[in-house]
């Protein structure tokens, strides 16, 4: 690309970008549009930037034939813009009569606007395989096809089949696909909590969070191990993803881990543990948690705080598996000279953690999460203002808008393709199908039940991103947990958890492959040992899913009888799966902790009892043991 015409390209992808945030910004302080044009318009940005982006990613040179796969790319590129200003240019000009005086599903689409629609659709597949991958967009293909093919397909996959104009009508020209519930959520909550996130991390907040995780725990047994999950843990509130936690602050706690004494592999896979839980933490809980509300009513703030107890239970058993690898290993923590000034830095920006104290109490107070998130970072930057280090002046300005509008579009992208997939889902009827299906293979018994749900949420979530991975399974599992007993939020819960872990489950776990790429460690063995450090967060939904005090639901005695009998069962459950306490266990201590941890998370006062009783012999042994030697 010519240097004056790439100049102009670089100044058009600034002005888009800022323009989106302060579209967004603008939207979820006033609120005085449409909810229909609002989705239009998202989309459009949405798309618009990333092909804009993409239209000078492909670097020059190389060869003959790299340069013409460049041209090639470019070319393609060029050709999505074309379509995306005269699709969506077709259906900002006939707003009026698309989104109100056509009947869906009942007036029929002109050969023109089936063409277009076909655009459209084509557009959403594109951005989710630009970024996302390919496995992303062959699941979208595979749903778009499916109410085609559905007459010749046996069993729970059989249907009568759909025609082409009611599929594009319903995905294009409704809200029933594209433009639907999950696009509506990126375009209110989701798009102004990334921007937030891009204002904290301009702010240099993420560097407060680092060093105070270093203060806390970098002198502690295993202090760069036990540092990395606090800090992926705090960082990961302004990201709320996995993946972009690893890469920001994978890059220094790993090569800290592997010089202090861990292995290339358990340091990936510690950073991918705790940056896979920043997606169910409060107060942000990653984009899903937006979705939740949608579906089931509840206020976020009443969802953040159910969410609070699981949350910090799986850190704190990450903790304790990192304690016990640190004594078997004998790492102990950083010296206080290596961890450097790190009073002054959190000394300097812990003014930073006000709009985040703002920011829960207009969410426990029952605001709308848009004016929140526009209000606290209305408040970051006067309170960043007020030391010369965070204070924001215009450049700093404008690029954290263009910042949180970059960061937005793989989750614009996976909220327009998740359309598809809903879309699909309900108009083939397949959700109540695989509902009855779920019930019938568990024979009304919710353990089975979940066990099957948490397989499928694995395996639906292998390659995919935590949002689009939780939308299939509210059509198709959550609907069945539901009609067998389980609470509305339980199943949803439990659903979210899943789709989150299916990130460090072995053998496709996008956040280990991330650790691992930074590690120089084998993915999978990463991967499995993320899962091994994370065993925890397997047992958890099981337990909130019998137990509603781990939910903090009940009496204050019901939940602190909870909360003790998990916290045990952590306990139990690290002791199973490092093997060591006070010495190396034996095969039948690991056994019998395990058998505890299981019996304290039963929801029964007797069986954990039982399991309390268990735990004190076996420590006690370890201890003895340990003394004998």
């Amino acid at each position: 690309m010519p240097e004056g015409l790439s100049r102009v390209r670089v100044e058009l992808v600034r002005a888009t970008a800022v323009a989106m945030s302060l579209f967004h910004l603008w939207v979820g302080m006033f609120g005085t549009i449409e909810a229909s044009m609002l989705r239009l318009v998202h989309v459009s940005f949405g798309l618009g930037l990333l092909f804009l982006i993409d239209l000078g990613a492909a670097p020059a040179g190389g060869g003959t034939r790299a340069q013409r796969r460049n041209l090639l790319g470019r070319l393609g590129t060029a050709a999505c813009i074309a379509v995306l200003l005269v699709s969506l240019g077709y259906m900002f000009w006939n707003y009026r009569e698309i989104s109100g005086e056509r009947f869906p599903y009942v007036s029929g689409l002109s050969s023109v606007e089936i063409i277009l629609g076909l655009g459209v659709v084509f557009l959403v597949i594109e951005a989710s395989r630009r970024t996302m991958g390919w496995p992303m967009a062959l699941i979208a293909i595979a749903f778009l096809v499916y109410p085609f093919i559905g007459p010749w397909l046996p069993g729970v996959l059989h249907h009568g089949g759909s025609s082409l104009e009611t599929v594009i009508d319903g995905l294009v020209y409704t809200t029933d696909g594209i433009f639907g519930i999950a696009i509506g959520i990126s375009a209110t909550f989701i798009v102004l909590f990334i921007i937030f996130g891009a204002f904290l991390e301009m702010s240099g907040f993420g560097e407060f969070m680092l060093d105070l995780a270093k203060g806390v725990a970098g002198t502690r047994r295993g202090g760069p191990a036990k540092m990395t999950i606090l800090a992926s843990g705090l960082v990961g509130t302004i990201t709320g993803s996995a993946v972009a936690n690893v890469v920001t602050v994978g890059a220094f706690t790993i090569p800290l881990m592997k010089r202090t004494g861990y292995s290339k592999d358990f340091a990936g896979a510690v950073e991918a543990a705790g940056s896979t839980g920043s997606q169910f933490m409060p107060p942000v809980m990653g984009a899903q948690a937006f979705i939740m509300v949608q579906f089931t009513g509840v206020p976020y703030g009443q969802i953040a705080l159910y969410s609070l107890v699981p949350a910090l239970l799986y850190y704190i058993g990450l903790w304790i598996n990192l304690d016990f690898e640190a004594r078997r290993l004998g790492i102990k923590g950083l010296a206080r000279d290596e961890l450097g000034p790190w009073k002054q830095t959190v000394l300097e920006r812990m003014h930073l953690a006000l709009p985040l104290v703002l920011l829960m109490v207009l969410l426990a107070l029952d605001r709308s999460p848009m004016y929140a998130a526009v209000w606290s970072l209305v408040a970051l930057v006067v309170v960043a203002s007020l030391r010369r280090k965070t204070r924001f002046n215009a450049g700093r300005l404008l690029e954290a808008l263009k910042r949180g509008a970059e960061v937005s579009l793989p989750v614009v992208a996976a909220s327009a393709v998740a359309g598809i997939i809903v879309l699909s889902v309900t108009l083939t009827g397949l959700g109540d199908r695989f509902t009855q299906m779920t019930i019938d293979l568990s024979h009304g018994n919710l353990l089975f039940a979940l066990i099957l749900t948490m397989l499928a949420s694995l395996v639906l979530g292998m390659g995919l991103p935590t949002i689009p991975a939780y939308l299939v399974q509210v059509g198709l599992i959550v609907p069945a947990l539901v009609k067998m007993g389980l609470g509305l939020v339980t199943a949803h819960l439990f659903v979210i958890y899943f789709s989150c872990l299916s990130m460090i489950t072995p053998p496709v776990a996008i956040a280990a492959y991330a650790a691992a790429g930074i590690s120089g460690g084998d993915p999978f063995r990463t991967g499995f040992i993320a899962a091994k450090l994370a065993a925890v967060g397997f047992i958890i939904p099981f337990a909130f899913a019998f137990n509603d005090g781990l939910l903090l639901m009940g009496d204050a005695l019901h939940v602190a009888q909870s909360v003790i009998a998990a916290l045990l069962s952590v306990f139990g459950l690290a002791f199973a799966m490092q093997g060591f306490l006070f010495t190396h266990a034996r095969w039948w201590e690991r056994a019998g902790a395990l058998v505890a941890a299981l019996l304290l998370v039963s929801g029964r006062t007797m069986p954990e009892i039982v399991g309390a009783l268990l735990l004190v012999v076996l420590y006690a042994w370890q201890w003895y043991r340990a003394r004998a030697r």
